[in-house]
């Protein structure tokens, strides 16, 4: 049987509007002892409270979106989890939504969330949105309900983001291949049209000019962010002989690229050095601890939950971009060339 707030008041012998100041702790002049003994009979009857109601006394839904390109890359996986977990503590359902990098899925989805009744949305862009600037801008600006972008941003103003530093990202990886004696050194990228990849081969670029290396443009080889892509990929970068290391767009790409050198015959580091990006976990699960740039999840986790949350309680009237620095996880996949 379903207890219900009249339940509660009729034992404790005072009235629903009393129980429902003492169950949603808002201020009254119901002594201790009744506010006790209130929540008590609450706790014995296993009472749930009914949120469709409290909803629509309240104008909002206790739901919150999150919109992510791809569910089957461990980096969105885990940060899915973590925003769940968070927004629960906070009293927060959360809706996940996978566009699987289709810009038009991803406009539908968030579209589909709003008519929902969402209070908020965290959105990890597609990658194929950056393909249509213009379109994308207008979209977004046009959402009628607070969000966060997270770990892909954007460049024009008044949106709220929280993001790695690309550009450092790619700096820091490739001058820990310089500084191991590297010169001929491959990077396998994401999409083009993508700031953070942009980013990163600037990072790139700027840290092979410090060493006084020449770019060679045809190092630079577009890849994407897919398990396959990196083995797609893979002979592209095997043909470029005199590569001796390569960074990849992400861990997922390294383990496309680390299977089939396993295929072809070459030892990693040995044959050639690899970084990754993001340190997945099941990286270590393959035989060799791979170098990664590491993007702490948990702190993209935190800093976007709050920013959403100081949105919806006005305590952020401002416009925020966060920008977090990563990390190098030096790992055994590089060799020191003397």
């Amino acid at each position: 049987m379903k207890i219900r707030m009249k339940d509660i008041a009729k034992m404790a012998n005072v009235s629903e509007a009393a129980v429902s100041l003492v169950l949603n702790d808002k201020p009254s002049r119901i002594s201790e002892k009744k506010k006790q003994e209130i929540k008590t009979i609450a706790k014995e009857l296993n009472y749930v409270p009914n949120i469709a109601a409290q909803s629509l006394a309240k104008k909002a839904s206790q739901t919150i979106g999150v919109v992510i390109p791809d569910i089957e890359n461990p980096f969105f996986s885990k940060l899915c989890k973590q925003l769940e977990e968070r927004f629960r503590v906070w009293g927060y359902l959360t809706i996940i939504v996978n566009s699987n990098d289709d810009f038009t899925v991803e406009k539908n989805l968030i579209q589909m969330l709003l008519n929902r009744g969402v209070d908020g949305l965290i959105i990890a862009l597609s990658n194929e949105s950056f393909s249509f600037k213009e379109e994308q801008e207008f979209f977004l600006k046009e959402i009628d309900a607070p969000f966060v972008l997270v770990d892909r941003q954007v460049s024009f103003a008044g949106v709220n983001q929280v993001y790695f530093d690309s550009q450092a990202g790619g700096k820091l990886s490739t001058e820990y291949l310089l500084e191991n004696g590297h010169r001929n050194i491959a990077f396998m990228t994401g999409d083009f049209k993508v700031p953070s990849t942009l980013d990163r081969i600037n990072g790139y670029k700027q840290a092979l000019e410090s060493y006084g290396v020449k770019i060679r443009e045809d190092y630079i080889i577009e890849t994407g962010y897919r398990f396959n892509y990196g083995i797609e990929k893979a002979k592209a970068l095997f043909a470029l002989t005199d590569v001796t290391a390569v960074l990849t767009s992400n861990d997922m790409v390294a383990f496309g690229v680390l299977k089939q050198a396993l295929s072809s015959g070459k030892s990693i580091p040995e044959d050639l050095s690899i970084i990754g990006y993001d340190r997945l976990e099941m990286a270590d699960i393959l035989g060799i601890s791979l170098a990664t740039v590491e993007q702490n999840i948990s702190s993209l986790t935190e800093q976007a939950v709050t920013l959403l949350k100081n949105i919806l309680t006005k305590e952020n009237p401002k416009t925020e971009s966060i920008i977090l620095k990563p990390n190098l996880f030096k790992g055994e996949s590089v060799k020191k060339i003397k």
